[in-house]
């Protein structure tokens, strides 16, 4: 049987899971990451926790290898990466292939729970389709036609850093206004404490260890400052949805990350906020749905990757 080595690579953990080509786990395992090692001990590891399940990969034909960052998927190229201090301008393609002694697909965490979930989740039956993640950070895929879309240096799909406020706060990547800084974890647990610090009241508390898991749970129980901090990151969104509307004109976007975990407190306000903003009638027949694949969908899309580069 035809098995699929996947591989997240994130700051803290790899997960790792050897995944059949109909997209079930199943073997799953984790090992500490140990960034400032490098990558190189990074893919030793990984090839010696390969080697402990399919000596002599009689079963493991692939792997499929993603992590966050500015990554060119067509040539495996690590440009860059937040989550994994002194990994800059590297041929992971290159590195994993011979660590592991078999093809591999190398992309960004994003693009290929893009892909999974265009394969086995909430993309199934569609030929255009985009899936983004809220979280720290806001990313996405974006699949044209059957495929995903790279771009010209194959680093299409940063829908977090489209501007949609330039008097809104500075992001991480420098510029004021970024959707990402607009409707990411950060920035609902900063709304919310603004309005705990204006003398709303809440049963949250303005804390520093306050988390938009609590904000959730604060909204889900009638909480008014937790379910408007919600809101107003959902009518955030919806701008950037809209964007993305009028530029792929999707059938469907899918929408998963802790942040999403929120479900219809922050989606409804988002689809609202997008419908309000659109071109045309005919661009709202564009579902916005939740990711159904959860926290596995980066493993599991980057082995789909991988295994359609065996055959």
């Amino acid at each position: 049987m035809k098995k699929i080595l996947g591989v997240d690579i994130g700051g803290t953990d790899i997960k790792l899971g050897i995944v059949s080509a109909e997209g079930e786990i199943v073997e799953s395992g984790k090992i500490p990451t140990l960034a400032g090692e490098g990558p190189q001990h990074a893919a030793g590891r990984i090839a010696a926790w390969l080697e402990e399940r399919d000596a002599g990969h009689q079963e493991t034909v692939a792997a499929g290898i993603d992590c966050a960052g500015l990554i060119d998927g067509s040539k495996g190229y690590l440009y860059y990466s937040p989550n994994l201090p002194g990994w800059v301008d590297l041929d992971l393609f290159g590195l994993f292939s011979g660590a592991l002694g078999m093809p591999v697909t190398v992309d960004n965490d994003v693009n290929c729970a893009a892909w999974g979930e265009y394969v086995l989740g909430a993309g199934r039956g569609t030929r255009h389709f985009v899936c983004m993640t809220l979280g720290t950070g806001i990313g996405g895929g974006v699949v044209a036609d059957g495929r995903l879309y790279r771009g010209w240096q194959g680093l299409a799909g940063e829908i977090g850093h489209q501007v949609i406020d330039r008097s809104g706060p500075r992001c991480m990547c420098g510029t004021a206004g970024c959707l990402e800084a607009m409707a990411n974890a950060s920035s609902i647990v900063s709304r919310a404490r603004s309005a705990i610090a204006a003398g709303a009241e809440s049963v949250l508390e303005d804390s520093e260890s306050l988390t938009s898991k609590d904000v959730a749970g604060a909204a889900a129980d009638g909480d008014d400052v937790a379910i408007e901090t919600l809101a107003a990151a959902g009518r955030a969104l919806g701008t950037g949805l809209a964007n993305i509307v009028h530029l792929f004109n999707p059938e469907v976007i899918a929408v998963g990350g802790g942040v999403a975990g929120a479900g219809d407190l922050i989606l409804e306000p988002a689809r609202e906020s997008m419908r309000g903003q659109l071109m045309a009638d005919i661009f709202a027949s564009v579902k916005v749905v939740p990711a159904e694949l959860g926290n596995m969908a980066s493993l599991v899309g980057a082995s789909m990757m991988a295994l359609g580069k065996s055959d």
